[in-house]
């Protein structure tokens, strides 16, 4: 069975989560962040994608691009997944 998804981050600016459901979009992968845990490492549409997910009931995951060079680097960008998507489904 295929399912239809997109990928977005804030590359793709601003997303009408309307239009991507009533076109069949089925899930969706957003990037939360990059690197370590900082907010200014945070993904700028981040929160805005979730909710509009979360909204239209359209299932999402998420991703951190890596930077990791080390445990510690992991760890932390480990932790910034972690805060991000506290609250989420």
């Amino acid at each position: 069975m295929q399912k239809k998804g997109i990928d977005v981050s804030s590359w793709q600016k601003a997303i009408d989560w309307e239009k991507v459901k009533a076109d069949g979009i089925e899930f969706a992968i957003l990037r939360c962040g990059f690197g370590v845990d900082t907010t200014n490492q945070d993904d700028d549409t981040f929160k805005r994608n979730a909710d509009e997910c979360t909204r239209l009931g359209i299932p999402f995951g998420v991703y951190l691009y890596s930077y990791a060079t080390s445990i510690n680097k992991a760890i932390s960008e480990a932790n910034h997944v972690l805060r991000l998507i506290e609250g989420y489904k």
